[in-house]
Formats: structure tokens, sequence, C-alpha cells
């Protein structure tokens, strides 16, 4: 009776562990950036179906001969006019949207907001996305499919494994995507 018990105990800790485990390493982890060597001359609809499938990401990766590169270093925040500037590698990433519960709270990048003359709590109408680590402004060329835009960092997010972005409703709506998508990311 004893034995089991502990053996009980042990799978739970085990158990326990195994569902913490992938995303302390996925924050310990460097993350491994890919740079697309070539678009493909297809769309990129690469947006995840209700069921998960996105069997034809793994076409298009072959297709656009994909070339890992280490991850560029942190550059000088540009502004919403420096559109000209040279951009740098375009990668895949999975991106989300918030909004709804969020709404007048004050965005971590206020201050770039402020400098630009533009709103610093996040509202209906906010233009950007909210990414983990690039500086405040960093402006990004997003595409999904036909659609694309330009669109400043001006938030904190998302801190789900596996997303990158984090797109406000104005840009989900913009470049028409579905709760969770796939979208060409390249820094301007």
């Amino acid at each position: 009776m004893h034995g089991q018990r502990l053996l009980a105990r042990l799978g739970v800790a085990v158990f326990g562990l195994s569902l913490i485990a992938p995303s302390a390493l996925w924050q310990i982890l460097p993350a491994r950036p890919l740079a697309l060597a070539a678009l493909p001359a297809r769309p990129l609809a690469l947006a995840a179906s209700p069921t998960g499938d996105v069997s034809g990401l793994a076409d298009l990766l072959v297709e656009a001969e994909i070339v890992p590169t280490p991850s560029p270093p942190p550059a000088a925040t540009p502004r919403a006019t420096d559109l000209a500037a040279p951009a740098g590698p375009a990668m895949l990433v999975t991106a989300s949207w918030y909004g709804p519960g969020f709404y007048g709270n004050r965005l971590p990048c206020w201050r770039w907001l402020q400098e630009n003359g533009l709103p610093i709590q996040l509202q209906t109408d906010t233009w950007g996305v909210a990414h983990k680590t690039l500086p405040c402004g960093t402006m990004l060329r997003l595409r999904h499919g036909e659609r694309e835009v330009v669109v400043p960092v001006v938030d904190r997010g998302p801190y789900i494994a596996g997303r990158e972005l984090d797109l406000s409703p104005r840009v989900k709506a913009a470049l028409g995507c579905s709760d969770l998508c796939t979208v060409l990311m390249q820094i301007r």
C-alpha cells in the first residue's frame, strides 16, 4: 500500500514536470529564426485550419529554400517615417491577436507612442503589434496571403510558447487573419 502511494506521487510529479519542461526550455533556448532565401511564386495562405492542419507549410518551406540564420543584433529604434530603410530577412511566424479585456491599459511602449503623438493606451483602433524583444517602435512588414501591412511594435507579448506576435484587432482585420495565423514578418 505504501509503495503504491509513493509510486502514484512519483507519477504525478513526473507528469507535472513534463508539462512545465517544454515551457521552461522555450524560454531558455535561443530563438532560431529562419530566413527565406526566395519567396515562392504562390500566395502565402498558411493559416491553420480549425483542426490545426498545416500540411501546406512543409511544401512551402521546401519550396522557399529555408536558410537558418543567427538572430540579428538589436537595432536602433526606427521612426514611423523611416519606411525607406532596407528590410531584414523574412521569417514565417505564428501570430495571435489581443484586444478585448486589455482596452484602456497603458502600453509598455508608451514613451515611443507619446513621442510620436499616438495614444498610450490600447484602444480598438490601435495600429501595432506586440513582440517580446524587439525595441518599441521597430517597424515590421507583415504579409498574410495577398495582404501586406507595415506596423510598429507597441506592446510586449505574446506569452504563449510558439507565438511570435500578437496583433491588435485593427491589424488582424487588415491582414484578414483568423484567431491564429501564419504571417511573413520582415523587420524594416
